[in-house]
């Protein structure tokens, strides 16, 4: 197998836990019904049922962020499969709805792990000019991974007790990822951080040119040796010279969730009745956002490394601006268009907006947290990194239903409000986000040391 062949195999190896990641947030959507007719959940125990990966997602931080430097970014990725594993169990025989809740949590816990250390790992083992393709194999496979799910639930979906099989079909990925972990080596940059330099050096030799191998280990001693004054601990995370790290992993995140995906991913069906009342074109229109985010993400792959990632996210900001404001406008002013003109605006507005987040802000807030920091406290500064997202990811999941039966959501407010952050996200990117294309994750950790 050559070089680039086992880079691919080990990205497509570990994004699995990104497909998990999108199918494990995705099927509730689909298997709510068949959960309903058997457990008649009130609107709370469907919330919980629905909010329970959220909740694990945002306990998996606090567990993955120590164990990631301490095991090593291979090993809690095996964990983190058997997790899975055990949440697809559970789910998929739950006999209450107090189980299938705990089997969620599983779930969520899993998944808050794999979001920060997948990422971690692929960043860590990719070249310099492969890095921003590698990681983004990450967001690529949540995206296959949503359209899985939604698949799977339209065909399970006649089904008596068909959640039991669109949970019992978690297991099969989940199996793969701990199956394919065990053959995938470990973070050269992890190995030479606990001093097993030999060992690092084969996987190096394995993955790079002999020239290469030797200029990246010297490197990454040479940034080590000059960390060794600098005890690992996670108040570095809020030391004066890591305060731009900082502020691109709050803030990355923060735009990412409040430009509205997660309320367009969960809730797409309830928007496109609006125009789609009858029969269940609604639902297919939902299966196309699937689609699009996954052909769209591919694009980011092909792109991030050769045009950079301030350029993406400037004209991701920048689209989706536009996207989220038609959407808008296609509520505000539905009473005076053309019904045709409103649908072309509201689905249009839905599929534009998410091939701008697909290509930009969709991959950057995972490929961003995995390159920014020192080699030191990159894992738990990625889990904090993690953290972030499922925080903010609540917080648009719980609001935006409640905002919805108000006025803002029938003149089309809460497109507004996501509009506003998108605008300002512009800002962001300008004085705050750092272009890292070209650039060594030793380079960037040098960055830090002057800083």
């Amino acid at each position: 197998m050559n070089k680039n062949t086992l880079l691919y195999f080990i990205a497509a190896v570990a994004a699995t836990g990104g497909l998990l990641f999108g199918f494990d947030t995705g099927v509730i959507n689909v298997a709510l019904p068949s959960l309903r007719a058997r457990f008649n959940p009130s609107p709370e125990t469907e919330g919980w049922i629905v909010g329970a990966v959220l909740t694990g997602g945002m306990l998996g931080p606090f567990i993955s962020g120590p164990l990631t430097d301490v095991l090593g970014r291979k090993k809690i990725n095996i964990v983190a499969s058997l997790v899975f594993v055990v949440g697809s169990i559970i789910t998929a025989i739950a006999p209450s709805i107090t189980f299938l809740i705990i089997g969620r949590l599983f779930l969520g816990l899993a998944i808050g792990i794999v979001a920060s250390t997948v990422p971690l790992y692929l960043a860590e083992i990719a070249p310099t000019n492969m890095r921003g393709q590698l990681v983004t194999f990450f967001q690529l496979a949540i995206t296959l991974g949503i359209l899985l799910s939604y698949v799977v639930g339209y065909f399970f979906a006649e089904h008596e007790d068909g959640w039991r099989s669109m949970f019992w079909a978690g297991f099969v990925p989940a199996a793969i990822l701990f199956l394919g972990m065990l053959f995938v080596p470990e973070s050269p940059r992890w190995l030479i951080s606990k001093g097993r330099e030999a060992e690092a050096l084969e996987v190096l030799h394995r993955l790079r040119d002999p020239e290469q191998a030797k200029q990246e280990l010297a490197n990454t001693k040479r940034v080590i040796d000059n960390e060794k004054h600098n005890k690992a601990s996670w108040k570095m995370l809020f030391s004066k010279r890591l305060r731009i790290p900082l502020f691109i992993a709050i803030g990355i995140f923060f735009i990412q969730q409040f430009s509205g995906i997660n309320a367009i991913i969960y809730f797409s069906t309830d928007i496109f009745k609006n125009v789609f009342p009858e029969g269940n074109t609604a639902a297919l229109a939902t299966v196309g956002v699937g689609v699009t985010n996954s052909i769209a993400t591919v694009f980011a792959i092909m792109f991030l490394d050769k045009w950079g990632r301030k350029p993406l996210l400037y004209t991701g900001l920048i689209g989706t601006a536009i996207c989220l404001s038609t959407v808008g406008l296609a509520f505000f002013l539905k009473d005076s268009l053309n019904p045709s003109l409103q649908q072309f605006m509201l689905v249009g507005g839905v599929y534009t907006y998410i091939i701008f987040f697909a290509i930009s802000l969709g991959p950057l807030g995972w490929l961003l947290i995995s390159e920014i920091y020192p080699l030191k406290i990159r894992g738990f500064a990625s889990s904090m990194g993690s953290f972030n997202h499922w925080v903010f990811d609540f917080c648009v999941a719980y609001t935006f239903p409640i905002m919805a039966a108000t006025s803002l959501g029938t003149n089309g407010g809460i497109f507004g409000i996501y509009t506003v952050v998108v605008l300002l996200g512009l800002l962001f990117a300008k004085f705050i986000v750092f272009e890292t294309k070209g650039m060594s994750l030793e380079d960037i950790e040098e960055k830090w040391k002057y800083s």
